[in-house]
């Protein structure tokens, strides 16, 4: 069984679907996973024992291209026996059309019914990302709603010991826990958690005897720094900054090396969940309900307010009271019971 499956275009929902494919070789062993997924999801994905092989997607978040992506679909026929789509869009299900594979399989999303010919529209009997994901491992006749699934099986990535030149390249020293801030989230800054409340975060972890990761992407560099900003100047030797300095997977295999973490609802909270590392979670605007980290170490705090979930990018109220209600006290209490620091 040759299965194509179109990836996820968010990292956060990427490595949620690694459940998925635990799923298929737990019922077939032998079945063949490739993924057609973004160029630079590539290094995360080769992290992923179940995946066979990957191809490149060459379409940009917002383009549609229809031609491309006949042409991209031609390319394909004949070599697989069944798709299984994961965005929920219109254009992500074309190549597989066009590759003419027998049994496509997807919920309907954008009222995509030709273009899928195993179709779900009853997302609402599936109230979690990884339960929808998971769920089209089977057919819609065993698997109805997610009380017919067997457990869940967790993402796991593949690590390995950080390099020591890369490491003494950084100024990164592992003789303390490390604690890491996954301080950053695309979606916007109603995931944001306040920059001074890390930094709190991190002066008492700091004070205990750890040391402090600040994490990110190259858009998390001005958060980081801000953080860096409120440290007690006699901690900074042990604040390490790598955000925008490394690629995906070495900060990933640095990031295993800690001893815990805090973050956002983002991509490297689930990151983070993937590799084992206890972790306080935090959620604004969203939701645990639809996309918790995957980790039986993790402890997610979550807004109480009346407006909660918005799930909006920004607060209309101007206020961001469901993040800064979370404080660092809060967390710090939790971070004690994961670790015992």
């Amino acid at each position: 069984m040759r299965i194509l499956v179109i990836a996820p275009s968010w990292l956060g929902d990427l490595v949620m679907s690694q459940s998925l494919y635990k799923a298929i070789k737990q019922a077939q062993p032998d079945a063949l996973i490739d993924l057609y997924a973004l160029k630079w999801m590539f290094p995360i994905i080769k992290r992923m024992e179940e995946v066979n092989s990957v191809i490149e997607n060459p379409f940009a978040h917002s383009s549609f291209d229809f031609l491309t992506r006949r042409t991209e679909g031609l390319k394909l026929r004949g070599k697989y026996d069944k798709a299984i789509i994961l965005p929920n869009s219109w254009k992500s299900a074309l190549v597989p059309f066009f590759a003419g594979i027998k049994e496509r399989r997807g919920f309907i999303g954008e009222s995509r019914y030709f273009l899928l010919n195993d179709y779900r529209n009853n997302k609402k009997d599936f109230p979690l990302m990884v339960e929808r994901y998971s769920a089209l491992a089977f057919s819609k006749d065993t698997v109805k709603t997610a009380q017919d699934l067997p457990d869940i099986l967790y993402p796991s990535l593949k690590t390995q010991k950080p390099d020591a030149n890369l490491l003494e390249k950084l100024g990164i020293n592992l003789s303390r826990p490390l604690l890491a801030l996954g301080c950053g989230a695309n979606y916007g800054p109603s995931k944001l958690w306040p920059p001074e409340y890390f930094a709190a975060v991190a002066n008492k972890w700091i004070e205990k005897g750890g040391a402090v990761l600040g994490i990110g992407s190259k858009n998390d560099i001005p958060t980081v720094n801000k953080i860096k900003e409120q440290l007690d100047i006699r901690y900074l030797p042990y604040f390490y900054d790598i955000a925008g300095k490394t690629n995906l997977v070495e900060a990933l295999d640095i990031t295993a090396s800690a001893a815990a973490a805090v973050c956002n609802d983002s991509g490297l909270m689930h990151l983070v969940a993937a590799v084992g590392i206890p972790q306080v979670a935090i959620f604004g605007s969203t939701s645990t309900g639809y996309t918790p980290p995957l980790s039986d170490k993790a402890v997610c705090l979550e807004s109480d307010e009346p407006c909660h979930p918005c799930f909006e990018r920004t607060c209309k109220f101007k206020t961001y009271a469901c993040l800064k209600k979370i404080t660092p006290d809060l967390v710090l209490e939790k971070l004690t019971k994961l670790t015992g620091i």
